[in-house]
């Protein structure tokens, strides 16, 4: 057996693994996670189970009692029982089981090991983690975060606002940047963004008008080999995950950072007829809306869905008291600017918005 060891802010995950399935899994791992010196002694241990007999077994055991059906992560569904105090976690697919025997032990039992059985080890670590943060006192907000000029840069906003291709313009920058995570990002109370455990998700428009990550797509031969489509005939709608640890291969001069100060905050409205630049003015009104829109503590309505496998210990009325003060809080220390920008817009322009007051 043996045993990997995650260190994210504020929590450690230990994974105990199978000799003969640790590469898959390291490998897998080693996707999403951000290198982080421990700063806590609070740990989580997750035992990987690679055995049929065992996932069969439990299987029939967890059809054979009643328990709780959950809505979760993209229309699936996960069905909660409790057995001599343990917790187990059916998946409406069958691939894997989950078990909880308490807050700091879980297992997961899966036929075999392959790419995809071992990413439910990093499902599990995010579902987990969203927890503890949100316990910690953190927020969850759908925003791309980075670090430009000692700066941190979240840019927020809804599905489609441009989040990502502003992003990739930014670290397109002749300079040194980091970069934290795509589309999901932690905020607490004292401005600090902390990462989140995820791939990056690119649109094919992004990609085929950016000539590092065309470059990336096709040598490597991405689409092909995660979505089966050729990629010279991919609609620019069509998107594709990849390693979050990737980014700094892909763009230059760039590193991977778990935890920075939040100082600037880019609501990007992109529009690929746009030929200028221009910086939209804000009421505190509309920063306020736009914060509570993309804030998905305590109501996550995009991604993890419902607390199954880790229930928040926090209630939601302090979440919600919390969540009112960060806000406030925001719009009173971060500069907010919403800026429309197109295809031609150069990343030293969007810096230099942000300088100004």
């Amino acid at each position: 057996m043996r045993t990997i060891e995650c260190n994210l802010p504020d929590i450690n995950f230990y994974i105990n693994v199978d000799e003969k399935d640790y590469n898959i899994v390291i490998e897998k791992i080693n996707e999403s996670i951000i290198p982080y010196e421990k700063n806590t002694t609070k740990k989580i241990e997750i035992e990987y189970i690679v055995n049929v007999y065992k996932f069969m077994t439990t299987l029939k055991l967890i059809e054979d009692n009643n328990g709780i059906i959950y809505d979760s992560f993209k229309k699936q569904k996960h069905k909660e029982v409790k057995i001599d105090d343990e917790y187990y976690y059916l998946v409406d697919t069958q691939e894997y089981i989950g078990n909880k025997i308490d807050n700091e032990h879980y297992r997961i039992i899966v036929k075999e090991n392959n790419e995809n059985s071992a990413n439910w080890i990093v499902r599990i670590i995010r579902e987990l983690y969203l927890r503890e943060k949100e316990d910690r006192g953190y927020f969850f907000l759908h925003g791309t975060a980075l670090e430009i000029d000692d700066k941190g840069i979240m840019l927020l906003g809804t599905s489609g606002s441009g989040k990502t291709t502003l992003a990739v313009k930014l670290l397109e920058l002749n300079r040194r940047k980091k970069f934290l995570s795509n589309d999901r990002v932690f905020v607490d109370n004292n401005l600090k963004m902390d990462y989140f455990p995820q791939a990056v998700t690119y649109a094919m428009g992004t990609v085929k008008n950016n000539i590092r990550l065309d470059t990336y797509f096709k040598n490597n031969r991405i689409l092909e080999k995660k979505k089966n489509l050729i990629y010279e005939n991919a609609k620019n709608d069509i998107d594709c995950n990849t390693p979050l640890n990737e980014v700094k291969e892909i763009f230059d001069l760039t590193d991977m950072v778990a935890r920075t100060k939040l100082d600037y905050i880019i609501y990007p409205r992109f529009d690929k007829e746009f030929k200028e630049i221009e910086v939209l003015e804000m009421t505190n009104s509309e920063k306020k809306k736009l914060l509570e829109i993309t804030n998905f503590t305590p109501n996550d309505a995009e991604s993890l869905r419902k607390p199954w496998i880790r229930k928040r210990l926090i209630e939601e009325n302090e979440i919600l008291e919390n969540k009112r003060k960060l806000i406030k809080k925001i719009i009173k220390e971060v500069k907010i600017k919403k800026i429309k920008y197109g295809v031609n817009t150069k990343a030293e322009e969007i810096l230099k918005c942000l300088k100004e007051e």
